[in-house]
């Protein structure tokens, strides 16, 4: 009797509960190691079209490193001030990210004026000393999810 109920009650969970919710899988987010900023910035209206032509470039260089979780533009009301939402599966992507846009548009002239920047996660000492003339934020992990 006891073994037929006990049977009875492991048969019921197993199907309230479905089995995606009762393993846990990988981690994400900033507990797994990904970083992630958000800078603003400025750009005159009369430059607008130009900075939205190199930004598809951008996004569109970026879009081939592997590291790079989210590359995201978007402009504010005011039409002047432009947000970057970048995330990367670590610190390492982050700088690699970096060196992969110094290499491919050092020499050409963004017309987005850098303004500040948030970062979140557990940046590495080269990640910090890549934005140091960007005075950032660090942001401290509390808790939270990623899908």
């Amino acid at each position: 009797m006891t073994r037929k109920l006990l049977f009875s009650l492991v048969a019921f969970v197993l199907a309230v509960f479905p089995a995606d919710a009762q393993t846990t899988g990988p981690q994400r987010g900033f507990k797994a190691g990904y970083v992630a900023t958000l800078s603003s910035g400025e750009v005159v209206p009369e430059q607008m079209d130009n900075f939205k032509s190199l930004a598809k470039r951008i996004a569109a260089a970026v879009a081939e490193e592997p590291g790079t979780l989210v590359f995201e533009f978007s402009v504010h009301p005011d039409g002047k001030t432009v947000d970057l939402l970048e995330m990367y599966q670590n610190a390492e992507a982050f700088v690699a990210h970096v060196k992969h846009m110094r290499a491919e548009f050092g020499q050409e002239v963004n017309p987005r004026k850098p303004g500040k920047i948030v970062v979140f996660g557990s940046p590495n000492a080269e990640m910090k000393e890549i934005l140091a003339r960007r005075d950032p934020v660090y942001e401290s992990y509390i808790d939270g999810f990623m899908r």
